[in-house]
């Protein structure tokens, strides 16, 4: 490679890591070509349009002053949304609706619980926010819910909260220090739902990285990840299904452990192996409900208790995501990880939820459409792995494949799911150009 020739980073993957990736390369001044394999950016941030409701692929929220807000904030992308309002909350539980204890006036009114589980409960979200998460990094939740709380009942009530603010529902596997940190920034600065949907902020990030100078083929499907190509003076080349080559000085794969070890020496290398075979994805069965008016307008969520399920109006909150006048619900139940779930026995769970909540929505229903088995986050912080630490470095592979470094919901230390994409995104592109420059200077 001559002294003059442009340095060159491939990312693979045009999700929000890969997106990510590919915006701080091109601003660290190298070329950068981006390649998805569909037609479309964004991954599971695509949102669908169904008769003019625009459903997200289950329920998304991006939580303020994180990782994913902090990355979005050195982009330049500042997406549009509301926090949803939560006073009213409800919890169902033995078939019911109840109050969900969030503060102090819904602790004291709540039927939930009864005068001493409220004291217990009460006394710990007091002290909670400066609760440190970092001794419980290699013990389970089910660990952290035995040793806190005497009362089943609020063994529940928590475990529900870290359902709704992790989408996880494997109390027996989960580090407990990811949970708490999840839930501690749920009660903290909370979420907020985006404007338009998710595919409003895939939108922005595209034309970010347009602006960047970052060239995107979509529709494009990688092979392999080989040696350089004959004479090219690059580091690797990324194979394509029609065995075509590209040159390239560093690549990012944006992509689930499954996905990149298998694009990698045959999915031999030791590293990806490991990790994809150690995964345990994250998962939830989806039903998104359009509806042209709202029957019950007060009742705007709820969260299971006893039943690991999710009902939320994201279109109070979320501007542009109906014809006027109409409502989106967005329900859910988070699946243990061996859960093979039954799409029958699922919408009737979901729907039995939603006719407590809103009677006669069944009237008014506009559009509706169950995804039975989501894959939320490729893998999940266990406490066998010592939670978010145990996950790999975006420069994992650099001992055995100089040059390649990853992005994604499970890599990093920093955060979990769409904070995961953002940060380790925003860390790999910026580690692809350096290791580029310093292939060149060694060179």
């Amino acid at each position: 490679m001559t002294s003059s020739q442009q340095l060159h980073v491939v990312v693979v993957g045009g999700g929000i890591a890969g997106l990510s990736a590919a915006i701080f390369a091109a601003r660290a001044g190298v070329e950068v070509t981006l390649l998805e394999a569909v037609s479309e950016l964004g991954g599971r941030s695509r949102t669908r349009d169904e008769d003019g409701f625009r459903f997200n692929m289950g329920p998304h929220a991006l939580y303020r002053n994180g990782p994913a807000a902090a990355v979005l904030n050195e982009i330049g992308v500042k997406p549009a949304g509301t926090a949803p309002e939560l006073a009213g909350a409800l919890a169902w539980c033995e078939g019911g609706l109840h109050t969900l204890p969030g503060g102090p006036l819904s602790l004291m009114t709540t039927s939930l619980i009864g005068a001493r589980d409220k004291l217990t409960l009460g006394a710990l979200l007091a002290r909670f926010p400066k609760l440190d998460p970092t001794p419980w990094n290699g013990r389970s939740l089910t660990e952290f819910l035995k040793e806190t709380f005497a009362s089943a009942r609020l063994r529940d009530v928590f475990a529900a909260l870290v359902r709704l603010s992790s989408y996880a529902n494997a109390p027996d596997a989960m580090s407990a220090g990811m949970a708490i940190a999840q839930v501690q920034g749920a009660l903290g600065n909370g979420v907020i739902y985006l404007d338009g949907g998710w595919q409003s902020m895939v939108t922005l990030l595209g034309e970010a990285a347009e602006k960047a100078g970052v060239r995107i083929r979509s529709g494009v499907r990688v092979r392999a990840i080989e040696d350089p190509v004959s004479q090219s003076g690059r580091s690797l080349s990324v194979r394509l299904r029609d065995d075509t080559s590209i040159a390239a000085d560093g690549v990012v794969l944006a992509l689930g452990p499954g996905e990149a070890s298998a694009l990698v020496d045959g999915g031999t290398d030791p590293v990806l192996s490991q990790h994809a075979e150690r995964s345990l994805p994250v998962r939830a069965a989806c039903l998104d409900v359009g509806l042209s008016r709202l029957p019950s307008p007060k009742r705007t969520f709820a969260l299971g208790i006893d039943e690991s399920t999710y009902v939320s109006l994201h279109s109070r909150a979320a501007q542009g995501m109906t014809p006027g006048g109409g409502a989106i619900f967005q329900l859910a139940r988070y699946l243990a990880p061996d859960e093979k779930p039954d799409r029958t026995e699922i919408e009737v769970q979901l729907e039995r939820q939603l006719d407590a909540m809103q009677p006669g929505w069944r009237d008014v229903a506009c559009a509706k459409k169950l995804l039975l088995d989501v894959r939320v986050a490729h893998a999940l912080p266990t406490a066998e792995m010592g939670g978010l630490a145990g996950r790999p470095r975006v420069d994992a592979l650099e001992a055995t494949r100089p040059g390649l470094s990853l992005a994604g919901d499970w890599v990093g230390p920093t955060g979990w799911l769409v904070d995961a994409a953002f940060a380790s995104g925003r860390d790999a592109g910026r580690a692809a150009a350096h290791r580029a420059r310093q292939v060149r200077q060694d060179g």
